[in-house]
């Protein structure tokens, strides 16, 4: 994973708090900094405009989810497996442990910030444990295997998202294994990622001439994946699919009349340890 802190985590942060009541994200504003406005209109004018609301729509509903787990659990345990600028734990109930795990360049920086914000009374206290290591790595298996065990919670849930593009298939073949090692029965994984069939649109095109022209972002993967890698998936049953575009027709933020194949519609799914 040759992942750094670059804008494209910033601008992700500055949709967020461009539209925080349909993200449910009050603090991303906290990474707003004075060059993500400049990148952003660059975004719009090269990739799609719709990305912004898209982008809220992947927090929001990761957010919701949450919300409902653990108003039903006395405990959850949340690992966010790259977790980059999200704010989770911030906007939802203390009953949930958080576990961050990040590539060392991202850990730092935001370590260094959250322990900046709070100091400075700016985010409420939770229980939030930031951890430096790569995911696709397997000698952190035993680590997170640790952490599940060590924390006892009735609910475990794992969280990907915005990483499966920038990795192989076979890393994410090994990442499913290791979640479908570690969790319990009943627990929860949660991924993103493009359905393959976007590589067919315009638009995809558009992206990673982007990330490849103007963020000279060299030797990415840009992995997308069928449905059927999900409703397949060894260890786990598939309880919900849904997508940043159905999302945001369904809240009414979004033209009603565009298509799939306009947008960069990530999907979202849930799998439930058999």
């Amino acid at each position: 994973m040759n992942i750094e802190v670059h804008d494209t985590a910033f601008m992700v942060a500055y949709y967020r708090a461009q539209h925080e009541q349909l993200s449910k994200d009050s603090f991303a504003k906290l990474w707003l900094r004075p060059t993500v406005k400049k990148w952003a209109l660059s975004f719009f004018e090269n990739v799609s405009y719709e990305d912004e609301i898209l982008h809220c729509m992947r927090n929001r509903y990761f957010h919701d989810q949450l919300q409902e787990i653990a108003s039903k659990n006395e405990e959850v345990l949340f690992i966010n497996m790259g977790a980059g600028f999200s704010m989770y734990p911030y906007e939802l109930p203390k009953n949930i442990i958080t576990i961050e795990i990040d590539l060392p360049t991202i850990y730092a920086y935001k370590k260094q910030k959250i322990d900046m914000f709070m100091a400075e009374q700016k985010l409420p206290e939770r229980n939030v444990l930031h951890i430096a290591g790569d995911i696709t790595d397997p000698e952190n298996k035993k680590q997170l295997e640790g952490f599940v065990t060590g924390f006892g919670a009735k609910k475990t849930v794992i969280l990907i998202e915005g990483v499966f593009f920038f990795l192989t298939r076979s890393q994410i073949d090994y990442i499913m294994e290791m979640c479908r090692d570690v969790l319990k029965k009943g627990d929860l994984l949660f991924c993103v990622s493009y359905d393959d069939e976007i590589t067919k649109t315009p638009v995809f095109k558009k992206l990673t001439t982007y990330f490849s022209e103007f963020l000279k972002s060299e030797g990415n993967p840009f992995t997308v994946l069928p449905h059927s890698y999900y409703n397949s998936a060894s260890g786990f049953n598939l309880k919900d699919r849904f997508s940043s575009l159905e999302l945001a027709k369904k809240l009414k933020c979004i033209d009603p009349l565009i298509a799939e194949n306009e947008v960069l519609n990530e999907y979202f799914y849930m799998l439930q340890k058999v």
